[in-house]
């Protein structure tokens, strides 16, 4: 494959993750949205980190699809505050000791997919550098 191949597949890739942002964006604002509307019925505190969770995959699918310098920083926010806000919901919202595992699993994945990201865009960038 030549570098130039390589280019234009490194930029579907990096579209297909920006749409995969706004989707995760997406998904956080509606749900901010259902609770402020009173459709919701989740505490304020889970509210909050909802929207902290839509603002930083907003940062990140803009920063992807810009191909921005601080694009996988924006990755890594995403991957903590949606970690932390998993990792929150047991005591939000009262939930038996049973969903532990699950929920930090979960956790786990999301932290891993964002670092994951932000590996692949990081090398990407460095990929593209017109001295490499």
């Amino acid at each position: 494959m030549t570098e130039a191949a390589r280019a234009v597949r490194r930029s579907r890739v990096r579209a297909a993750l920006a749409v995969l942002f706004v989707l995760l964006g997406l998904n956080a604002w509606t749900q901010v949205a259902l609770d402020l509307t009173g459709n919701g019925g989740e505490p304020p505190p889970l509210i909050a980190l909802q929207a902290l969770v839509g603002a930083s995959a907003a940062a990140a699918a803009w920063g992807t699809w810009r191909n921005a310098r601080w694009a996988s920083v924006a990755c890594v926010l995403y991957g903590l505050v949606t970690a932390g806000m998993l990792a929150a919901l047991p005591p939000l919202l009262d939930l038996p000791a049973e969903a532990g595992p699950g929920i930090w699993s979960g956790a786990a994945l999301v932290l891993l997919f964002a670092l994951s990201v932000a590996w692949y865009l990081r090398r990407g960038r460095a990929l593209d550098r017109p001295d490499h």
